[in-house]
């Protein structure tokens, strides 16, 4: 219990977790199972969503309509896709391959960037 340093901006819950001095198996269970409910819960009800929308879209008339949905939907898809690549990739990456430059930079992809779209979107 030496180097008792974050490498971060923030506390992630990982990052804590590692500079523990006990054995920390239960702790990363909990954590790996809690990431999996947390991601994969809302992750189905956006897919599920997204399902009723395209077929929503497909029965419309109009062209230009379809266009405008479709365009939408692929900004916020696009959106999504990033929060939750970067925030799963930080989440469940490995300790053996743990980056903590690259771990800052996906924090900041989903901590910050994303927010930040949400208007354009």
């Amino acid at each position: 219990c030496t180097d008792l340093e974050i490498p971060q901006f923030f506390c992630e819950p990982g990052q804590v977790v590692r500079l523990a001095c006990s054995d920390t198996f239960l702790n990363n269970i909990v954590m790996y199972f809690s990431a999996g409910i947390l991601g994969v819960v809302p992750f189905a009800g956006i897919l599920y969503s997204y399902s009723k929308i395209v077929s929503s879209i497909w029965r419309m008339s109009s062209a230009q309509g379809k266009y405008k949905a479709f365009s939408t939907c692929a900004s916020h898809l696009s959106v999504v896709s990033l929060f939750y690549s970067t925030s799963l990739g930080v989440y469940l990456s490995s300790a053996a391959t743990h980056s903590s430059h690259s771990s800052a930079t996906a924090s900041v992809m989903y901590t910050v960037v994303t927010p930040m779209l949400n208007p354009v979107v």
